[in-house]
């Protein structure tokens, strides 16, 4: 058996067991969304084959080579499952907590993603007709960055960068309208990151613990783009640029 982890982005055969639209053998009024399987000659965390759920294919089928893209793992429960696709289908860590929240939602779960979706804001005020936007400290690296976060199941980006800015500075964001962003990356082991980003107005300052941001600073076009990560120099020039509708 390998180690789970290393199957995240490997190519595996998967017999599928129970195919989409068949009820669950034990509760008939489950009916599985999609199809679910196993990958033969190998052994899980409950002792039997390693269960695999099976994304992207909208018809039942009995065998399927696909990528690894997800590993779902169970607080409360002995047994891990990994989530896999068509090679090229992308299911983000949110997309995979929705497709499989059928059966996993009876479960306290953690899911590891090939690829993962963040979503946050470029947050400024206006300062005497000049643009100042919001840099944060983050503790725990000890580098400045925008609030943003992992994307949940079941949120729009909005809602994903609305909650971010709350937990992480205290804000309520005023979205403008028209404006966002992509930023695409490797993070670690392959793994590949979207990185969504809005711009937005807050009403007074941030409000924080410190157990995820130490500081914050009110900056200048220039002297934000000094401090934050050199990919967000783009993000910022249109972000001053940008007129607000």
């Amino acid at each position: 058996m390998k180690y789970i982890e290393e199957y995240l982005g490997k190519t595996v055969n998967i017999v599928i067991d129970r195919p989409l639209g068949s009820a669950h053998p034990q509760f008939p009024g489950l009916i599985y969304p999609v199809n679910y399987g196993y990958i033969p000659e190998t052994v899980g965390g409950d002792g039997e084959e390693t269960d695999v759920y099976l994304l992207g294919v909208s018809e039942p089928v009995r065998e399927y080579t696909a990528k690894i893209i997800g590993i779902i793992y169970r607080e409360n429960d002995d047994e891990y499952k990994l989530a896999a696709a068509p090679e090229g289908v992308v299911f983000n860590q949110a997309e995979i907590a929705e497709a499989v929240h059928f059966q996993e939602k009876y479960f306290k779960t953690e899911i590891d993603a090939f690829y993962h979706k963040s979503c946050g804001a470029i947050v400024f005020r206006e300062n005497a007709g000049v643009r100042e936007y919001l840099c944060l400290l983050q503790t725990k690296s000890g580098s400045y960055s925008v609030p943003k976060g992992h994307a949940e199941a079941f949120e729009t980006e909005h809602v994903t960068a609305q909650r971010e800015a709350s937990e992480e500075a205290g804000i309520e964001l005023s979205f403008i309208r028209g404006f966002r962003m992509e930023m695409y990356y490797e993070i670690f082991g392959g793994r590949q990151k979207t990185l969504v980003l809005f711009l937005a107005k807050c009403k007074g300052e941030p409000k924080y613990d410190g157990k995820e941001i130490s500081a914050h600073r009110w900056l200048k076009l220039a002297e934000a783009k000094k401090l934050l990560p050199a990919d967000y120099g783009s993000f910022l020039d249109a972000a001053e640029a940008y007129e607000l509708k």
